[in-house]
């Protein structure tokens, strides 16, 4: 059996241990782990009347100044004895890297051995910052099945075997939520904090609120084990985007630490119990009472995955910080089914009777924006002054200057009043924008006064050719800029 490309999964999690290397010291170590479709591949039968595949699995891990770890290997399947049993056999695997801190690359590939030209490729980036001398959890783990086993094999932990769930989409087969996590650095917890209450939710957002009766409490004493561990029942969980969160608290409710993974659900049927759906009927103002997702008959299925790209990129103007995470994890790693319910259920939030009409209205911006800014290979919205005028709207004020003795050309953006990021109302907001001699393109933003955006003081070390010798008491960039 043979097919197109190697239909694989692949994620990776951060974890801390003890490096014999490292004279056993507390180290960051990523788990890789990848499971493939057993039918994407192509399997022989071996001399003993069995059937295998060989897949050739190449892992490198990089940072600035090269290559930190690779690793190389042929994956061999289980033997299996029928084709009945092959198509029930998983295929998974998990390898463990030490790494150190800083930025990092890492890229997957495999490769069949009976068939080179089935391939598949991934590549991720992260940032693993130095522990610092506090509380802190381990990356969040999603677990597909949790067997009572002592044998060591490399799913072995906590004392059974965890084998992890590759993917954070959990589709209408998935009944329970299982998850795994450890925490750290608890001895520098003072003992009058304790008891330490340890919360984990199924929220709307990281580290906010949780959603309906997604909730579990613990309190840990100074001497218990330190892995998080559990399952939520999410056969209540109607479909959409939703975030597993870890918090840690002293005894009087202050957050010593918390982490957050980002997940999708998909649930056609949701069997909803009569106290859950009351909760959600009386406080949910968010996106997940999606009962039909057949994506074919939604305003996206018209669209091609370079044209999803396309959308998420346009809808970064608008994405708060975690919605911003979310698209550049899928920028990096493209999964067109992903996309799209991300897509859609950003849409649905804005208008639940008509996701389609809210993507026309927000498209139209699109393509003004496209009009307006479009500028050196780039299109309009991802031009600073189209990201701009996205997020914000149109301003109350622009001014061009481009003749202006002692500056390079500029513009400026006055708002009588706008509303940041924060919700919070801005009066007299003001972006000013510039273009150096070697800018082909567009102006770029230079400074503003709004908070969460570019803030530049020194914005006329870089705006006036002479800002030492010259004066420049009558540019306009001082009458609406000043000291703002």
């Amino acid at each position: 059996m043979r097919g197109l490309a190697i239909d694989a999964v692949m994620s990776h999690t951060l974890f801390y241990r003890s490096d014999p290397a490292q004279n056993y010291k507390l180290t960051p170590c990523i788990e890789t782990y990848w499971q493939i479709n057993p039918r994407t591949v192509h399997f022989v039968t071996n001399a003993e009347k069995m059937i295998v595949a060989h897949i050739k699995t190449d892992i490198v891990l990089m940072n600035e100044s090269g290559v930190v770890k690779e690793d190389h290997f042929i994956l061999n399947t289980v033997p299996c004895a029928t084709v009945e049993e092959l198509m029930v056999h998983s295929i998974i695997d998990l390898r463990r890297y030490f790494t150190g801190t800083g930025h990092f690359t890492i890229r997957f590939s495999l490769k069949d051995v009976a068939d080179t030209t089935n391939k598949y490729a991934y590549t991720d980036s992260f940032t693993i910052a130095p522990p610092v001398n506090v509380a802190y959890f381990s990356g969040i783990q999603l677990l597909d099945t949790i067997l009572a086993s002592n044998a060591k094999t490399q799913f072995y932990k906590n004392d059974r075997q965890q084998l992890p769930l590759c993917t954070n989409f959990l589709d209408d087969s998935k009944k329970v939520l299982h998850y795994y996590a450890e925490l750290y650095g608890t001895d520098a917890v003072s003992k009058i904090d304790y008891p330490l209450i340890q919360k984990v939710t199924i929220g709307k957002k990281a580290n906010e609120a949780h959603y309906s009766d997604f909730i579990k409490i613990d309190t840990i004493s100074p001497d218990q084990a330190l892995s998080i561990s559990g399952s939520f029942e999410i056969n209540t969980l109607p479909s959409g985007n939703y975030y597993l969160n870890v918090t840690l608290e002293n005894r009087e409710h202050r957050v010593i630490a918390n982490g957050s993974l980002f997940f999708q659900r998909l649930n056609i049927h949701p069997a909803e119990e009569k106290a859950a759906a009351a909760s959600i009927a009386k406080s949910d103002t968010a996106m997940e009472k999606v009962n039909v997702l057949d994506l074919n008959k939604t305003f996206l299925a018209k669209y091609s995955l370079p044209e999803m790209k396309a959308i998420l990129k346009m809808l970064l103007p608008v994405a708060d910080p975690l919605e911003t995470q979310t698209i550049n994890g899928f920028l990096k790693k493209p999964d067109d089914l992903y996309m799209r319910y991300f897509v859609y259920n950003y849409f649905l939030n804005l208008n639940k009777k008509d996701p389609g009409r809210a993507w026309k209205e927000y498209s139209e911006k699109v393509i003004e924006v496209n009009k307006l800014y479009k500028g050196h290979g780039l299109r309009g919205y991802e031009t600073d002054r189209g990201f701009i005028y996205l997020r914000y709207g149109a301003p109350t004020d622009v001014v061009t200057v481009v003749n202006e003795t002692g500056t390079l050309p500029y513009e400026i953006w006055q708002y009588n009043t706008l509303r940041d990021m924060t919700h919070k109302d801005v009066a007299d907001a003001v972006f000013l924008f510039y273009k150096t001699n070697d800018m082909i393109g567009d102006f770029k933003l230079l400074h503003t006064n709004v908070s969460g955006e570019l803030q530049n003081k020194g914005w006329r070390n870089f705006l006036y050719i002479n800002a030492q010798g010259g004066n420049n008491s009558n540019s306009r960039a001082e009458q609406y800029m000043g000291n703002k």
